[in-house]
């Protein structure tokens, strides 16, 4: 057996993974869809909000046709980028099918360990596509250590907080108090974040008064820094 050697800034470069999230309304969706030759899995309905126009989205009903596509996507050559919106809603599809399978409280235990096992399987098929990933998420509050902090929003209180894990870059939206949005890229007090793209670039707070407030620009610039740092 010859054994694949890689370094991981060389996994990050090839494709990224970003989670983005945030209030209802913040932008998450218009910052996810800023990306070319993607494809917006619109589980939110939202798709109207997506900057770039010309993008190509596939609505998604229900838990089941989430999975299809992800089936479907393994082999897809066309787009460079999927677009998640949103893995809070995905949680919510999920559920309903679940409790349509459970449907007597008695089995409440076999649901919620259902819920856990396929959450994890999902995001992991999602994740190991061999595109570059944007998923988005509403925040709510969170009991982290005995102190209340932001964390993306899914049902499975579990899951949840290894949700970030996941990602090279995690993402929190807030508005500072001149009206600009800003991606806060690094855990606060307030709220979870990661950014392990920093050696390629990418500050732990970018403005929406920045031309790098753009997941397309993101993107170059992890991908220039890359071929800078092989010279």
């Amino acid at each position: 057996m010859k054994l694949q050697i890689v370094k991981p800034k060389d996994l990050v470069a090839k494709n990224l993974k970003a989670l983005i999230y945030g209030k209802s309304g913040i932008g998450k969706t218009y910052l996810a869809g800023s990306v070319k030759d993607a494809l917006v899995l619109d589980l939110e309905k939202g798709s109207a909000s997506v900057k770039n126009k010309d993008i190509d989205v596939v609505p998604i009903a229900n838990a089941k046709e989430f999975k299809e596509v992800l089936e479907y996507l393994k082999t897809d050559t066309k787009y460079k980028t999927i677009v998640v919106d949103s893995i809070t809603r995905y949680a919510e599809m999920l559920y309903v099918a679940l409790t349509k399978l459970y449907p007597d409280k008695k089995d409440s235990m076999k649901l919620w360990g259902d819920f856990d096992v396929v959450s994890r399987q999902r995001l992991e098929d999602l994740l190991q596509i061999e595109k570059n990933i944007i998923v988005t998420a509403l925040e709510e509050d969170v009991n982290d250590g005995g102190f209340l902090r932001k964390y993306p929003m899914y049902k499975a209180s579990k899951f949840k907080m290894m949700i970030p894990s996941y990602f090279d870059l995690v993402s929190h939206l807030v508005i500072d108090e001149q009206g600009n949005r800003m991606m806060i890229n690094e855990p606060t007090q307030d709220a979870i974040g990661k950014n392990r793209l920093v050696g390629f670039g990418i500050p732990n707070v970018i403005s929406s008064n920045e031309e790098l407030y753009d997941m397309q620009k993101i993107i170059d610039r992890i991908k220039m820094e890359s071929k800078d740092g092989n010279r």
